[in-house]
């Protein structure tokens, strides 16, 4: 039996590596029905090529520069083993990808305030915002896509009203 698992194993592990060359992925292609040998095109099916950013101020900051809410942490080994953060972090670019995606098929773009991403970045700023103070305030959040590593460019993607935070 550990045999049959270690050959079975050994197989696959082959076929994946030949399956990455285009000319052989065409002729293994025909032995996998189910579509279990992974490309590259499985792993990234479309690069990454630009990063969501939520920045918000409050209405007493009105000509003042936008704070961002800390999405993304610079790299260190121990995430490799221990990276809790990485669940919040996944759960707002989703959020972003998941907002923009309802913005851009709404309408009447006033319906995105009772959606539940849109409130959930509205709780997330207001969770920043208590870290601080205590005092109820006025803000206004917006989400921005951000290309380039370097040379940072900004576009402005969804740009809410203001909102009351107790």
């Amino acid at each position: 039996m550990q045999y049959l698992v270690i050959t079975t194993l050994a197989i696959f592990t082959i076929a994946s590596v030949f399956f990455q060359v285009k000319r052989l992925q065409r002729r293994l292609s025909r032995f996998d029905k189910l579509g279990i040998l992974p490309n590259y095109s499985f792993f990234a099916p479309k690069p990454l090529m630009n990063d969501f950013r939520v920045v918000y101020k409050t209405i007493a900051e009105t000509d003042g520069e936008w704070t961002e809410i800390p999405m993304y942490k610079p790299f260190r080994f121990m995430r490799l083993c221990w990276n809790p953060f990485k669940y919040y972090n996944k759960g707002m670019i989703d959020t972003c990808n998941f907002l923009v995606s309802e913005f851009n098929a709404l309408e009447n773009k006033h319906f995105i305030q009772v959606s539940a991403h849109y409130l959930n970045i509205l709780i997330t700023i207001s969770a920043c915002l208590k870290k601080g103070s205590r005092d109820p305030q006025k803000i206004r959040f917006a989400i921005v896509s951000s290309e380039g590593a370097e040379i940072l460019k900004i576009k402005n993607v969804v740009f809410a009203s203001y909102h009351q935070i107790i």
